[in-house]
């Protein structure tokens, strides 16, 4: 009996020891328990210590001392004011972050670094509190500060991480030759904060220094530009709200921050004219590209051809021009243009310049029987959206030009629910700024649940190539759902010219538009159920179109403005079955 015991016992821890030690060894399955660390770093200690002064301007470093093991996640978050020409270096050592300056720093100068959300541990991810650090290299610390938000001038969305810079000097080149006296970057809410500032007249650049130089390029940046010097007055104390930490997801929080400046963030046109490129479509068509808007056309001549047989159109920002010849004979494989415009010369200014432009036409078509046959019908694109024909129409884009148009031999009908068809009266309006668009209108209005067709025959239309259309049909039926929705705005003491678009949360696709004059009812029909948005752009040159700005010529991009409701929303959510009413007053709108 003893002798079994004793095997038994044996057997037992034999079996007991394994368990163990397979347990102990298996280093594939994680350790469970424990809650998830969801702590940011906690700052123990800075050398040297904040807001220092006599700060060495050779060599000096930066030490943060944190209670974990904590890494630097985005380095372009790290940001130093005023900029240098190399950026100081974070690195690493233990749980300390060591901030290594390149450069030798400027006598008598306040900086700063705000090192935003560039800072985590090293183990869940957490953020670190945002942590601004001042120092100067005087014997004391400048001690103003200014606040404002940036946004896209046309989505009217916050510009996150544009470059806010204040320059002391005023003049119109600073922000292209020179780093700013003081800078930072705009938080995910487009809100600005520039501290550490003199009681002295600043000029206020913002631009996305997409190179990272810290200075504006016309070429490549967007830039906003407050109009007049500013001299900042709000002295930096810790009770002030706006100066504390924010999460960026605290919605609440970084809405209710005030901000004493607002900067409009706009890509501005090129203003050095001269002709960028030119070319040939086809053998009687062309186009030239200019490098600015606006250019202005002296005379344009084609040698051999007369000038009635040549055909000109601009885009809205005339920055590109096509033309077209139409000709009884074949046009050469290369023709010679004559320019006559105004080009800017070694001084910046517009003058009359005459440029020869040769174009060849590349793959000409020649009589070989291998060749493709060229089209014997014209290029027409029809756009139909039953949404918003009753304001947009049908639109007919032509590839060219029409020579002959014979909208009588069109054929509109309306069939009720009944089965019972009806011709209808329409008008047909060649474009006001397209000479290759036309706009088809029913004179009646268009009933809910009702069929429209429109029969183009063949031959109505004729482009300069004397190629005829081929014959079209289209169908076309309102929307007749009652879950749609609808937008009515009152429209009072309008006393310019304005776009309106309803367009989406995003502000990125617009639904609905219309240009008004004078004090209109307008009606946006047939809406699903969503969030929408309505953007008011102010059209002071009248050209149907909005218009950026120019930084030299201190010219605003024009203003746009998003119509909020009674309550401050500007975001307008429309349920199903529901047909909205609002009345805005556009004295008090742009004020």
């Amino acid at each position: 009996m003893k002798e079994r015991l004793i095997t038994i016992f044996i057997i037992i821890s034999f079996v007991f020891c394994c368990v163990i030690s397979k347990s102990c060894a298996n280093t594939t399955t994680p350790p469970s328990g424990g809650p998830k660390d969801t702590i940011p770093p906690v700052l123990l200690k800075v050398t040297p210590q904040k807001n220092a002064t006599n700060f060495p301007r050779y060599g000096a470093k930066i030490s943060l001392l944190y209670n974990e093991y904590t890494v630097v996640k985005t380095p372009a978050d790290i940001y130093l004011s005023p900029p240098q020409k190399r950026k100081p270096t974070v690195k690493v050592k233990g749980k300390n972050i060591v901030v290594t300056f390149k450069d030798t720093l400027q006598a008598d100068k306040t900086y700063y670094i705000d090192f935003g959300q560039a800072l985590v541990d090293n183990n869940e991810g957490n953020i670190a509190p945002r942590l601004v650090y001042s120092f100067s290299t005087g014997n004391e610390i400048d001690s103003l500060f200014c606040t404002g938000t940036i946004t896209d001038c046309q989505t009217l969305r916050p510009a996150k991480n544009i470059l806010i810079a204040l320059y002391s000097d005023l003049s119109d080149s600073a922000c292209f030759k020179t780093f700013p006296d003081a800078a930072v970057k705009s938080d995910e809410w487009g809100y600005f904060i520039v501290r550490n500032l003199k009681p002295i007249p600043y000029r206020i650049y913002a631009y996305t220094d997409e190179d990272s130089d810290s200075k504006y390029s016309a070429s490549t940046d967007k830039i906003a530009f407050l109009d007049s010097a500013y001299v900042p007055s709000w002295v930096i104390r810790d009770s002030i709200y706006e100066l504390s930490y924010f999460n960026m997801k605290d919605t609440v929080r970084c809405k209710a921050r005030h901000p004493q400046l607002s900067l409009s963030l706009f890509t501005e046109f090129q203003t050095i004219q001269y002709i960028k490129n030119s070319g040939r479509n086809s053998s009687n068509m062309g186009f030239l590209k200019f490098n600015a808007p606006y250019a202005e056309i002296n005379s344009f001549d084609i040698f051999g051809i007369d000038t009635s047989a040549i055909t000109t159109q601009f885009n809205p920002t005339r920055d590109s021009m096509i033309f077209w010849v139409n000709t009884s004979y074949p046009l050469e494989d290369s023709l010679l243009l004559k320019v006559n415009y105004m080009k800017t010369d070694s001084t910046g200014k517009l003058t009359p310049f005459t440029e020869d432009i040769s174009l060849g036409l590349k793959n000409a078509i020649v009589n070989d029987p291998k060749k493709e046959k060229p089209d014997s019908l014209l290029s027409v694109k029809i756009t139909l959206d039953s949404e918003t024909i009753e304001q947009s129409g049908v639109i007919f884009d032509f590839d060219y030009p029409l020579i002959q148009c014979t909208p009588d031999s069109i054929k509109f009908t309306e069939t009720n629910p009944k089965n019972q068809t009806v011709d209808k009266n329409f008008i047909l309006l060649q474009d006001s700024t397209d000479i290759r668009r036309y706009v088809f209108r029913s004179v009646e209005k268009y009933k809910p649940g009702y069929d429209y067709k429109i029969t183009i025959p063949k031959g109505t239309f004729v482009n300069l190539n004397h190629l005829p259309n081929k014959e079209e049909m289209q169908k076309v039926t309102l929307p007749n759902s009652d879950n749609l929705s609808s937008i009515t705005l009152d429209v009072m003491n309008t006393k310019s010219r304005y776009i309106f678009e309803l367009v989406n949360e995003k502000r990125d696709k617009v639904f609905r538009r219309y240009i008004l004059t004078s004090d209109t009812r307008l009606y946006f029909p047939y809406l699903k159920a969503g969030k929408y948005s309505i953007r008011i752009t102010e059209d002071l040159n009248n050209n149907g179109i909005f218009d950026t700005g120019n930084l030299l010529a201190k010219r605003q991009p024009e203003k746009v403005l998003l119509y909020k409701l009674p309550s401050g929303t500007d975001i307008i959510e429309v349920p199903e079955k529901t047909d909205l009413e609002q009345i805005i007053n556009m004295e008090e709108f742009f004020k």
